[in-house]
Formats: structure tokens, C-alpha cells, sequence
């Protein structure tokens, strides 16, 4: 475990009312960035932490796992890391050296980008910028005007943060205090040393992550911040059955009934959980050791990790059913968690998108 036991006491203790002020304390944002939790994979050279993929992956698990608004915000808070080796050395040694750097941003192309002298006049606006309230710049991706209609050019760009109107209107039941807002930009210059594409390196500020699979180093991430979400969701219920042994004892065989479902889908999360990290470290062992990973190789992990969003839901919903009134309660720490991990598993990385992804692991 990445924390230690005061740690997480005192994390859950921090977003407590994390839901009802819709956003993280200033408190533990501070740890955040003490603990270099945004820059896990930022280059040491860079004051990051360079760490590998598997290693980062293991952190988003722990943290999701100690409550699912702060996995969520480290993970995308880390994946902002990857764009290091993207940006101009001028751009990447302003943005990313900083202790409190971190990115808000959206790679979906919303905006449009207009040539001009020195760089581009960007407008757009992109959804979902999670820890928009307190990014240290901002990164979106826009379609630049002008290009071959048959062959479109896009780009992304840093913004600073006052070039970027934040609108708060992120209204998801789960995840509420990420702060995915929405953000616009009206009419703003960017200068040519701040646009970037992410298919392209313009400096050696880059580790073994940053030529990974983008694709696939999303998905490792986002399905790890699920496992780690759905075992807490494991061992609140686990807890709420331990409560409530007594009285359960008392209505028949229900205490009995229900620690063999809880055991039993404990056992299909051990089960997912080995394979994700197994998997994972075969593809950073072959990548490390410089062999490029086969589309084949790459689709079977797409494949594993959205069976991994649907077997983590799996063993939240066979549980939710049997737990009774304190399940549909928002203010329940168990509901909480379960909304949580329904909006997380709802990503585009980890939505099926085929029959075969629809099933939980075996």
C-alpha cells in the first residue's frame, strides 16, 4: 500500500464533505502536491517523480481505493505527465518544473485553431476538465483552420490560466468533487513554442513511459482507479455485514447468506486484480526491453481492461442488492463509493464497445 494507515484515515476524513463543497480542501490538495502525487510519472529532471507504469498504476489503485475523487484526480492529474517529451524544452521546463504543477484539459478536438504571426487564435470549448479549480495550466486540442480537408491538422495547446473561462457545471451523481468542468476560451493567442501534438517529441524529457502506448497507458490507468474504487466498495461492505451481524444472525441465516456473497465476490475481484497487473507487467516488460508491442497485444489489454470496469460493477451490483435501505441512501459512505465507481467504469477508455467487453472475467 502507496499510504500509510493515518494517511488514509485521514484522507477519508478530508473528503468526507467532499460531495456537499464539490471539490477537494485546500488541505489536501497540499498533500497532494507534497506527495508529488500529479507529477508520478514528470521526468526527475523536471522535479518529477519518474516513476514506470506499473509503479504509477499500483499508486492510482491505492488511491482509489482510499476514496474515488482523490484516485480520480491523481490519476488524471499524472496523465498530464505524458505530454513532457510533447512540449517545446522551453514550454516543459516552465510548466512542469514547478512543485504545484498540473493540468486541466481535454484531448477531445472541440476547438478551432487560426494560424496567425507567432502561433494561433484559438476558440472552443471542451467538457470534462477534471481539477479544473486548481490547475496550474491549462491543455486542449483544437482543429486548425486552413488545413487539407482530406488530411485535417490538429494540435493541442497550453493555456495559461487566465486565458481560460472555468463554467461550473459539472452535475454527475458520482465523482462530484473532481471539479470536470467544462472550460472555454474565447479569442485567445497562443504563441507557437506552446502548441504541441502528443505523436510528436521535441525534447529529451521523456522516460520509458512516455513512449508507451498512449492508448494503452490510459487504459491501464483508468482500469486501475476502478479495482482500487471497487475494493473499498469490497470492504465497506464487508464492514456494514460485520455491523450488522447480530441482528442479521437473528433474521435466519442472512449473516451467513451474505458473508458468502461477500466472499465470493472478493474472490472475483483477487482474481481480476492478478490478472490486470500481470498483464500490465508483461507489456512494460516487453516495452522496456525495446520490442514493440503488436496491435494484436495491444487490443487484448483494451479488451482486459474494460473487463475489468465490467467485473468490478459485477461485484458491486451483486452486493448492493442485499444490503437493504442503507445502500439508496446518498449520504451512506456505500452509496457514495458505488456512484463512484459507476461514474468512473462510464469513460470512454473503459465503455465496451463490443459484445466481448461486456463480460466480467472468469
Amino acid at each position: 500500500m502507496t499510504f500509510t494507515k493515518e494517511e488514509i484515515s485521514w484522507i477519508r476524513n478530508e473528503t468526507e464533505n467532499a460531495e456537499q463543497i464539490k471539490t477537494i480542501t485546500k488541505d489536501l490538495l497540499n498533500f497532494m502536491i507534497d506527495k508529488q502525487l500529479f507529477k508520478l510519472i514528470v521526468p526527475q529532471a523536471l522535479n518529477g517523480k519518474g516513476l514506470s507504469l506499473p509503479d504509477a498504476a499500483q499508486i492510482f489503485q491505492d488511491a482509489s481505493y482510499i476514496d474515488g475523487n482523490f484516485g480520480w484526480l491523481v490519476t488524471i492529474g499524472t496523465g498530464g505527465g505524458m505530454f513532457t517529451a510533447n512540449f517545446s524544452k522551453k514550454a516543459a521546463e516552465e510548466y512542469f518544473t514547478p512543485i504545484e504543477a498540473v493540468i486541466a484539459g481535454s484531448g477531445f478536438p472541440a476547438g478551432i485553431a487560426e494560424k496567425t504571426d507567432g502561433g494561433y487564435i484559438i476558440n472552443g470549448e471542451w467538457f470534462y476538465c477534471s481539477g479544473s479549480d486548481y490547475a496550474s495550466m491549462f491543455t486542449a486540442t483544437c482543429k486548425v483552420t486552413n488545413s487539407d480537408p482530406n488530411n485535417p491538422k490538429f494540435l493541442s495547446f497550453v493555456f495559461e490560466k487566465d486565458q481560460v473561462e472555468v463554467i461550473p457545471d459539472w452535475d454527475a451523481f458520482g465523482l462530484k468533487a473532481t471539479t470536470s468542468n467544462t472550460i472555454r476560451i474565447t479569442n485567445q493567442f497562443v504563441p507557437e513554442e506552446r502548441a504541441f501534438s502528443i505523436f510528436e517529441m521535441k525534447n529529451e524529457y521523456k522516460t520509458k513511459v512516455h513512449d508507451f502506448p498512449f492508448l494503452a497507458f490510459s487504459e491501464a490507468s483508468f482500469a486501475a482507479m476502478v479495482l482500487g474504487i471497487g475494493r473499498h466498495f469490497l470492504e465497506e461492505v464487508r464492514s456494514i455485514t460485520e455491523e450488522r451481524k447480530k441482528d442479521w444472525q437473528q433474521q435466519g441465516n442472512r449473516y451467513t447468506f451474505m458473508m458468502e456473497k461477500v466472499e465470493q465476490e472478493e474472490k472475483r475481484w483477487e482474481k481480476a486484480n492478478i490478472i490486470f497487473h500481470k498483464k500490465l507487467a508483461r507489456l512494460w516488460e516487453k516495452h522496456t526491453a525495446n520490442k514493440e508491442l503488436t496491435e494484436t497485444e495491444q487490443q487484448a489489454f483494451r479488451t482486459i481492461s474494460k473487463k475489468i470496469a465490467t467485473t468490478m460493477l459485477t461485484c458491486a451490483n451483486h452486493l448492493f442488492r442485499f444490503i437493504g435501505m442503507q445502500a439508496v441512501m446518498e449520504y451512506s459512505t456505500l452509496n457514495r463509493i458505488w456512484r463512484n465507481l459507476h461514474t468512473a467504469a462510464q469513460h470512454t477508455f473503459l465503455t465496451p464497445t463490443n459484445t466481448e467487453e461486456t463480460n466480467h472475467l472468469q
